[in-house]
């Protein structure tokens, strides 16, 4: 286990303990539990395992890959939603000066309201909006205009359905896309539900004009030293499904005259794999015309606005996934969801908030989506003739 892992579990421990512990006591309050000793124990066993229910189902999954986990995840969301319940009722019965007392109408609308919460948080994880930016580089290209479409953060494992994944690849070939750019995280940990559940023949049917295009997120690596979930079992994989491969890799399309930079993920050094320095990668690109990176973690605007990047396109961040954790990425990353310009420099990043979810299945103040990023060039320069070696 790395260092960071073991910083996060012992974080997400420390969080859903304390979640618990505040649940426990505001349900004894609004439904007047009174419980005996024996009772009292097991009462708050149950709340506890609750509590740590998103911890359990990472560490259960060697256990099992499906119904565990879905019911963990399930609890976790349900938790989740009740702390937001249990906040309100508290915020309520203070504005109200205690009038506001646990009876049986305050117990339905308490229940009644974790549940409809519950499904709204779901439909906001399933049915993914289409969100729309434009980007203008006044670069020198072979064309006027480019629609990429990005997705990110698919996060595919046992609990995925072939029609969730379908109707992805549908709303994408709806979109007429020149490029489709997959920005890591495809996987959740394992490569066995790719293969084994079809997902790589889906993946096949995405439809561009230029290709797909996809790099590796942190989660790729997860399990990348087991059995048939190495680092070139994956990219076999993502190969055999249409997809175009950029690990710490400079292309440049000589039909459209821009440059796509697909680095490795931040996280690969933990797993004894260096990326390469994005000024090496420079070093392989014509930075007079349009340079597109593609790098799943947005830590770093300020390298790629310095080397001449035009455009980076990440993911990662979920937007956050559940408020208020969209508050806390904002002051780790520059952007951590949506699109920033520096004008100065000429530089545009965009994060997606992700097609999927990780955990709990719901998002809260945040949305999945598919980004379309209809990019223009300086209509004075383009079709230009290339006279480079």
């Amino acid at each position: 286990m790395t260092i960071t892992a073991f910083i996060a579990i012992s974080i997400a421990i420390i969080i859903s303990g304390l979640m618990a512990v505040y649940l426990g006591k505001r349900w004894q309050f609004w439904f007047n539990f009174s419980l005996t000793s024996y009772y009292q124990i097991v009462y708050w066993t149950v709340v506890i395992m609750a509590g740590l229910s998103i911890v359990l189902s990472r560490l259960s999954e060697n256990i099992s890959t499906y119904w565990l986990p879905l019911i963990l995840n399930n609890v976790c969301a349900i938790m989740i939603c009740s702390v937001f319940m249990s906040l309100i009722f508290d915020i309520g019965r203070w504005i109200s000066k205690q009038r506001l007392k646990p009876q049986l109408a305050t117990k339905v609308v308490y229940i009644l309201g974790v549940f409809s919460l519950f499904y709204y948080g779901h439909e906001m994880a399933i049915e993914p909006s289409v969100v729309n930016y434009q980007v203008k580089i006044d670069k020198r290209t072979k064309v006027n205009k480019l629609r990429i479409v990005q997705l990110s953060d698919i996060h595919i494992n046992d609990m995925t359905s072939s029609d969730r994944i379908q109707d992805m690849v549908d709303k994408v070939n709806q979109l007429n896309a020149d490029f489709i750019v997959i920005t890591g995280d495809t996987l959740d940990r394992r490569l066995q539900p790719f293969t084994e559940k079809g997902f790589d023949k889906q993946f096949q049917q995405f439809k561009s004009k230029y290709g797909t295009y996809i790099i590796f997120g942190n989660h790729e690596y997860l399990n990348i030293k087991e059995e048939n979930n190495h680092e070139q079992d994956i990219i076999n994989a993502f190969k055999h499904a249409d997809m175009k491969v950029l690990k710490d890799d400079v292309v440049y399309l000589d039909n459209v005259g821009i440059t796509f930079i697909g680095r490795d993920d931040f996280s690969s050094s933990n797993y004894d794999i260096k990326r390469a320095s994005l000024s090496d990668l420079i070093m392989f690109s014509n930075t007079d015309e349009p340079i597109i990176l593609l790098d799943h973690q947005p830590h770093d605007l300020n390298e790629p606005a310095n080397l001449g990047v035009d455009l980076m396109i990440s993911g990662h961040t979920h937007a956050g996934q559940v408020f208020p954790i969209n508050l806390i990425e904002k002051l780790i990353y520059k952007n951590n969801y949506g699109i920033y310009k520096n004008t100065k420099q000429h530089f545009t990043s965009i994060v997606s908030s992700g097609f999927g979810f990780w955990g709990p299945p719901i998002r809260l103040m945040t949305r999945s989506e598919i980004v379309v990023i209809d990019v223009t060039f300086d209509e004075k320069t383009t079709g230009f003739f290339n006279f480079s070696m």
